[in-house]
């Protein structure tokens, strides 16, 4: 087990949702904690309020590329690329880790090899990974900030 395997195991322990848990990893990886944002990913919990809508690795891992290219001041512009890291992020994460299927949390909770949560949290590292590589090739540093203009 690695040592991202065992920050999820931890954060899941202690009882955040699987959105919180991808935001919270990412947050580390910069260096930062932002309890606000980690109370923010709460509402999506269990695919947004507890609907069994989408799944809230991937959510959480939409986010954390938003993190980083988005806009979030009035001086400051979304990467340009920004929607293309999202693309490829869902289109990842339905084909390679859904099977091309639903990429709901109630199909996925449904799923048999659910067993002890091994899905779920193979699903968590994954999608951070995947979102921090996507960042990374779109020449974004996922432990830094995004840089102002």
């Amino acid at each position: 087990m690695d040592d991202t395997q065992l920050m999820l195991m931890e954060l899941s322990t202690k009882g955040y949702n699987c959105a919180q848990i991808v935001i919270i990893g990412g947050l580390r990886l910069m260096g930062r904690e932002n309890p606000d944002l980690v109370r923010a990913m709460g509402g999506l919990v269990h695919g947004v309020g507890d609907s069994g809508e989408i799944c809230g690795a991937i959510s959480g891992a939409a986010c954390l590329v938003s993190l980083h290219a988005g806009k979030g001041l009035d001086n400051e512009y979304p990467h340009p690329d920004g929607l293309l890291i999202m693309d490829e992020l869902i289109g990842w994460f339905r084909d390679e880790m859904c099977d091309g299927g639903e990429i709901t949390c109630s199909a996925i909770m449904d799923a048999p090899e659910r067993a002890m949560n091994r899905l779920c949290g193979r699903l968590l590292g994954a999608s951070l990974r995947k979102a921090t590589d996507l960042l990374s090739q779109y020449g974004i540093d996922p432990a830094g900030g995004m840089p102002l203009p």
